[in-house]
């Protein structure tokens, strides 16, 4: 076994693989006396490298760009015609409409994958389709996918419940709201207090804030004294 062993250091192999056993050491030992010069540095090239291989390992595939079409889609079937938003619909309907034909591309680019249009199916043999100097060379990139999700599905999906086609009538100024003008909680407040039961006071009790000097007491309606 001994024998072996040498006979196998001492050949070519071996010696091929000592020495770039040895160059990965230098290596790693070079890189730990960088390390221990510029520690912000290493960190900064640390983080990256973390950052990196997390993109690389929650990039979104096909599928999971089906789930979100469906998603938007049912969201959007849920509202009511007239508030849900029209550019959303349209958005979501051309995407059906390729993905039936078969139009849709998916590539995997590393940190992100992107989604892109093809003029015609994968599977279709026509000479246009196939010959690279017929083609297009300009594809229409439709979405793109990072951090597991599909950002423009995403952000479609944020306002789809907001039909600016009912606001187009209204002045430019009054078309967008700044979040300081909304006032959300005294509009939340005014709800409760609309939505509060009525209280019936007994017929014999005198309203506060009723008028002073006449009105309704106990001994009934009378003039002011």
């Amino acid at each position: 076994m001994a024998a072996l062993r040498g006979r196998l250091m001492d050949s070519g192999v071996g010696r091929w693989c000592r020495a770039l056993l040895r160059d990965y050491a230098e290596a790693l030992r070079e890189t730990l006396r960088w390390a221990r010069r510029r520690p912000m540095a290493a960190g900064a090239a640390l983080a990256s490298a973390g950052g990196a291989a997390a993109a690389v390992g929650t990039v979104p595939d096909r599928r999971s760009f089906d789930a979100a079409l469906l998603d938007a889609a049912s969201a959007l079937l849920l509202l009511p015609p007239n508030t849900r938003s029209a550019a959303a619909e349209r958005h979501v309907q051309r995407l059906q409409r390729r993905r039936d034909r078969g139009q849709l591309r998916y590539r995997h680019l590393a940190l992100l994958a992107v989604l892109y249009e093809e003029p015609h199916d994968a599977a279709v043999a026509l000479y246009g389709a196939r010959c690279p100097h017929v083609r297009p060379r300009r594809a229409r990139l439709w979405d793109v996918g990072f951090a597991g999700r599909w950002w423009a599905l995403e952000a479609l999906r944020r306002d789809c419940d907001v039909n600016d086609e009912e606001f187009a009538a209204l002045p430019a100024p009054l078309r967008r709201v700044r979040p300081g003008e909304l006032r959300s909680d005294g509009t939340e407040r005014l709800r409760e207090r609309r939505a509060r039961p009525a209280v019936l006071l007994p017929p014999g009790r005198r309203r506060r804030g009723g008028l002073r000097g006449g009105g309704c007491g106990r001994g009934g309606c009378g003039a002011p004294g």
